[in-house]
């Protein structure tokens, strides 16, 4: 495509002359395929592909095949798991065992990636959120209250183990604050009177702080 060729596409477009412009929307179509496999193949070889990621969602539908491609093409975990993001904003969960396994394994991505699944409400995330708030360090305090707002989004309840773990004096304040303010109150999911509890205080819900 030359810019020559692109001006007189939009030139049609812009004809009242029918012989025109059908052929000029067939050809527009053609060009903005051609430039959203372009951007996706810049998702793969970018040296920052989050900030690519973060835009290819402007592009809409038209990337979805191209980004399914992708996926199942490459062998780099982290194209991998941008590109299950971009795709699970258009409602294609292709990448959803992926992202169940970052939330658990991935250095870089299991918060954001939390966070994204509980947003559409897959249910699968409670596990794998629950193993990676027993085995993550508390000093990464970013991690751990993304992981609980996800939780918290799913309507998860934390074990007594984790309850146990999250209220320790060592345990960062920010991340303290948030377990005595949110979830101290709620019932040992071990409990047997966990059904007894009322409904409405089963739900994690975390206040500002």
């Amino acid at each position: 495509m030359t810019h020559s060729n692109l001006n007189s596409v939009l030139e049609d477009l812009g004809t009242t002359q029918i012989e025109k412009q059908v052929p000029a929307l067939e050809q527009a179509v053609d060009i903005v395929d051609s430039i959203a496999i372009q951007a996706v193949a810049a998702l793969r070889t970018s040296p920052n592909r989050f900030l690519v990621a973060e835009r290819l969602k402007r592009f809409g539908s038209v990337i979805v095949p191209h980004l399914e491609k992708l996926f199942q093409e490459s062998d780099d975990s982290e194209t991998q798991i941008l590109a299950a993001l971009v795709l699970l904003q258009f409602n294609s969960r292709v990448g959803v065992p992926c992202l169940l396994d970052a939330v658990t394994q991935d250095k870089y991505y299991a918060g954001l990636v939390a966070e994204h699944l509980a947003k559409l409400g897959i249910k699968e995330a409670n596990e794998p959120i629950l193993n990676r708030l027993r085995t993550c360090h508390l000093k990464e305090v970013d991690l751990v209250v993304n992981l609980l707002d996800a939780l918290a989004k799913l309507g998860g309840i934390l074990p007594s183990d984790l309850q146990q773990r999250l209220s320790a004096a060592d345990v960062p304040w920010q991340i303290r604050t948030v377990y005595q303010n949110n979830l101290a109150t709620l019932p040992n999911p071990e409990s047997p009177d966990l059904n007894d509890y009322p409904k409405d205080k089963l739900t994690l819900t975390f206040k500002a702080y």
